[in-house]
């Protein structure tokens, strides 16, 4: 009875082995053309794209090493008598796992900068939240590295071990330590990602929904700092235009909501019911499988919908040459010659009140962003660039004053 219920689950599982094969090809190459048609579309790189990007790496490692993995074992086991084996089995379980928790938390943290970036405008922008994304991407990896090896190295069911008879990788055939723990990940980040995105979509509508008052409230002018020589010190990007600030709050939403309902929500089905249960089911494996490989297809298809993140074949082309030939230059690369080493750091916290001797001004054209211009001291009138620490901003003498 036993190996009749082992032949009938291998041949369910073997009657898919070939098309989760071919959709991973497929995902593959359709997040690594939005990766380069992202990159292509963007001058400068802000804290969303890197994430967008981040999100598409993560499903070309997880099609590319354990579903291929998976699919490729399968599919030799059907024609030979090869088996799984100890090493093998971990190296899926850890992989899987680990792009699997990537995955959720990237969707979260895409949910969280939107949210931000939507409620608290002038907060996002004064705030280095480049370094931020880069650091909690980090974070992210590394919580869900150390979480997803324990298995492999020893926290799992010793009394019937996930790796002895085929590989079987539901979290209840890994043991209760760690379904529970991964349990707690999966549904608390679904949770946030659902709360942030519905903050940021609660705000652009009641912004949309609001008078001209509430929309100025969170309308962030382009500031740009300059000294007396007109050098550029420093600048604060302004508020996005109406459109493309909809179209990518629907974008992440769309994204948020994809993985919520193809991936999130079943996996927490999935790993609840097998721990009540305590056994894994085809259709278990099955469901896991084809809604990772389904919510990694369908990140492509949002990105292409989307004017923003949308490019031609010539200008993906163009930016591959670029990159290989190193023709892009840093933004700031001019400024940073100008200022020494130590003077490279720019205080970009906003002074509330602004008087009007310090140059505040806007040209003639309403679409001209604001500008600041800075009198430097004698100083660094002497050495362009230089602005010693410490020294107060303040207007050079006038002539009668240096007369006596």
């Amino acid at each position: 009875m036993v190996d009749e219920m082992t032949t009938m689950k291998d041949d369910v599982i073997n009657a898919n082995t070939l098309a989760w094969l071919v959709c991973s090809g497929v995902s593959i190459l359709a997040n690594t053309w939005s990766i380069l048609s992202v990159s292509a579309k963007q001058k400068k790189w802000k804290p969303l794209e890197f994430l967008i990007c981040t999100l598409a790496g993560t499903h070309i490692l997880n099609m590319a090493i354990p579903i291929t993995m998976y699919c490729v074992i399968t599919l030799r086991r059907q024609h030979s008598n090869y088996e799984w084996n100890e090493g093998l089995c971990k190296v899926f379980v850890s992989t899987f796992y680990t792009l699997t928790l990537v995955t959720c938390f990237s969707v979260t943290s895409l949910s969280y900068h939107r949210m931000w970036m939507v409620r608290w405008p002038v907060n996002y922008r004064l705030s280095n939240t480049k370094k931020q994304a880069v650091h909690t991407v980090m974070g992210i990896w590394m919580v869900s590295f150390i979480l997803s090896t324990l298995p492999a190295v020893g926290w799992h069911d010793t009394i019937d071990r996930f790796y002895t008879s085929d590989c079987r990788f539901i979290v209840t055939e890994i043991g209760l330590g760690f379904g529970v723990c991964f349990l707690l990940l999966i549904g608390g980040s679904v949770a946030m990602g659902v709360i942030c995105i519905g903050i940021a979509l609660f705000q652009t509508f009641s912004i949309q929904a609001g008078h001209n008052a509430d929309k100025n409230k969170f309308n962030v002018p382009t500031i740009v700092v300059e000294d007396a020589q007109g050098k550029r010190r420093s600048s604060i990007d302004g508020s996005e235009p109406l459109k493309t600030s909809l179209q990518i709050t629907y974008l992440i939403s769309g994204i948020v909501f994809i993985y919520d309902f193809l991936t999130g929500f079943p996996i927490l089905v999935v790993s609840f019911a097998s721990l009540k249960f305590d056994r894994s089911y085809n259709w278990m494996v099955l469901c896991v499988l084809w809604c990772s490989i389904a919510q990694s297809i369908l990140l492509p298809m949002f990105l292409w919908a989307c004017d923003r993140y949308r490019a031609d074949i010539r200008m993906v082309w163009e930016k591959c040459v670029a990159i290989m030939s190193n023709d892009e230059v840093d933004e700031g690369a001019p400024y940073k010659k100008i200022l020494p080493r130590r003077n490279r750091h720019v205080d970009q916290r906003p002074d509330p009140l602004i008087p009007a001797s310090m140059g505040l001004h806007r040209g003639r054209d309403s679409g001209c962003p604001l500008q600041l211009h800075l009198a430097a001291p004698r100083e660094a009138q002497e050495q362009p660039g230089l602005l010693p620490r410490g020294e107060p901003l303040s207007s050079p003498p006038s002539p009668q004053a240096a007369a006596i």
